[in-house]
């Protein structure tokens, strides 16, 4: 004889699978988007206010004397920025490309390393009234435009 046990309660083997399944769905959508949203932070915490010291700095130069500096001139620029996590060489032009340091496990730049950010100024009647951030590490981190 068989006893009925009344309100049986739990889940069963299949429905706790697809439960698995969903949450296993949502972190994989969800860990590369954070990944990014970390370099990103990461990156505008670190590298950015050097690079608006060197923004400020050279939009004073170019508003003084209408053009960029050059050699020797544009490394005195570089004398009130924090270049810890980054390398600008002299530029050619009025183009500046910002090479991430991140050599290092500790580094919390260190998956960015080599990888190279641009600023152009956007000039509005002989005034520099914006800078335009571009190039492969800005495209991918969702920073290119005007800042």
């Amino acid at each position: 004889m068989r006893l009925k046990i009344r309100g049986e309660k739990g889940f069963t083997l299949v429905e706790l699978m697809i439960v698995v399944a969903i949450v296993g769905i949502l972190a994989a959508v969800a860990v590369p988007y954070y990944q990014r949203y970390v370099q990103k932070s990461r990156l505008v915490s670190l590298v950015f206010p050097g690079v608006h010291a060197i923004e400020t700095d050279l939009a004073c130069y170019y508003a003084q004397q209408s053009y960029f500096p050059s050699g020797s001139t544009f490394n005195v620029m570089l004398l009130g920025a924090d270049t810890s996590y980054f390398s600008v060489p002299v530029p050619s032009g009025s183009t500046l490309s910002f090479t991430i340091k991140g050599s290092g496990a500790t580094n919390p730049l260190h998956s960015l390393d080599g990888q190279v950010l641009y600023a152009r100024p956007v000039t509005s009647a002989g005034i520099i009234k914006s800078w335009a951030i571009s190039g492969p590490l800005a495209a991918s981190l969702g920073l290119n435009g005007e800042q």
